[in-house]
C-alpha cells in the first residue's frame, strides 16, 4: 500500500512543472504587424508576441513558434497537434473546434482608412452601415481573419462588395494603394508600423473613425482541443498576474477621427 502510494505521489510530482523547468508549446504566428512578425533573423517579434512571451514565462511554458499563413493556422489549430496561436478574435465559429484563453490584449475601436484623394467621397457618411449600404464602396480584407461579432455580422450581408485577399496586411494594403477596392478597416495603433512595412507614404492615406463601430476588439490566445485544459488555466492565472482583467475601451475618444500629415500614427 505504502509503495503504490509513494507511486502515485511520484507521478503527481513529475506531472507538475518544476521550478525551473519549462513546458514546451507550438504557438503559431503569422505576418500581422504590429501584433506579431517575423524579423530577418527568423525570430517573432511584435506588441502581442512581447506580451505572450511574458505570460508564458510566468507560466513556465517554453514557446515554440513557428511562422505560417493565418488560413493554415485554423487548419492546424483545428488538427490533433497540441499547439496555440496568438492574438485571435474569438468567434461562435472558432469556438467549435478551439479552446480560447482569458483576453490578452484589447484593441481601440477600428477606422474606415482610404486614399485620401477619396476624401470628398468618404465624407457623407459617418457609419459603416451606410457606407456599405451606398453600393458605391468595395471593402478589402484577409480571408480567414475576423472583424468580431459584431463587424462580421454587417460585413456578411455585403459580401458582393468585399475583395479577399488570402495572403496579410501588408498586401492588403498595397492592393488599397493600386485602388483594387476603396477601403480597409483598421484599428489607429496598427497605422504607423502597417504603413512602415509596406513602405507607403503616411501623407497618402485618411483613417476616419465611423459611429456604428464599436469599441476596441479583444484578442486571445486560441489553442486546439489537445492542449491540456490545467496548461490552458495555468497561462490563464499568468494572464491574471501580468496583465489583468482587461476591459474594453469607451468609444469616447475620436481623437484619431482623421489622421494627416501631422497625426500621431503611433497612438
Amino acid at each position: 500500500m505504502l509503495k503504490k502510494t509513494l507511486l502515485l505521489l511520484g507521478a503527481l510530482i513529475l506531472s507538475c512543472p518544476r521550478p525551473g523547468s519549462a513546458e514546451p508549446l507550438d504557438i503559431f504566428y503569422f505576418e500581422y504587424p504590429p501584433y506579431y512578425h517575423q524579423r530577418e533573423n527568423q525570430e517573432a517579434s511584435g506588441i502581442i508576441v512581447d506580451i505572450a512571451r511574458r505570460v508564458f514565462a510566468a507560466a513556465q511554458v517554453e514557446p515554440q513558434f513557428s511562422f505560417m499563413p493565418a488560413k493554415r493556422i485554423l487548419h492546424e489549430i483545428q488538427g490533433d497537434r497540441p499547439a496555440a496561436s496568438l492574438g485571435w478574435f474569438k468567434t461562435p465559429e472558432r469556438e467549435q473546434f478551439a479552446f480560447f484563453s482569458l483576453p490578452i490584449y484589447a484593441n481601440r475601436p477600428v477606422g474606415v482608412f482610404f486614399l485620401r484623394e477619396n476624401e470628398d467621397k468618404f465624407r457623407p457618411y459617418d457609419t459603416l452601415e451606410g457606407l456599405l449600404q451606398s453600393g458605391h464602396f468595395f471593402f478589402g480584407r484577409v480571408q480567414g481573419l475576423s472583424e468580431g461579432r459584431y463587424l462580421d455580422g454587417m460585413l456578411a450581408k455585403y459580401e458582393d462588395k468585399t475583395v479577399q485577399v488570402t495572403t496579410d496586411s501588408i498586401r492588403l494594403l498595397k492592393m488599397l494603394e493600386s485602388r483594387r477596392f476603396d477601403f480597409m478597416l483598421m484599428p489607429p495603433e496598427e497605422v504607423n508600423v502597417l504603413l512602415d512595412a509596406a513602405e507607403a507614404p503616411k501623407e497618402k492615406f485618411m483613417l476616419k473613425a465611423m459611429s456604428d463601430i464599436p469599441q476596441g476588439n479583444l484578442r486571445y490566445i486560441i489553442y486546439s482541443r489537445t492542449v491540456p485544459e490545467d496548461l490552458i488555466r495555468r497561462i490563464d492565472q499568468a494572464i491574471l498576474t501580468e496583465i489583468g482583467i482587461l476591459a474594453k475601451e469607451k468609444q469616447t475618444d475620436r481623437s484619431f477621427e482623421v489622421f494627416d500629415q501631422k497625426a500621431n500614427y503611433s497612438q
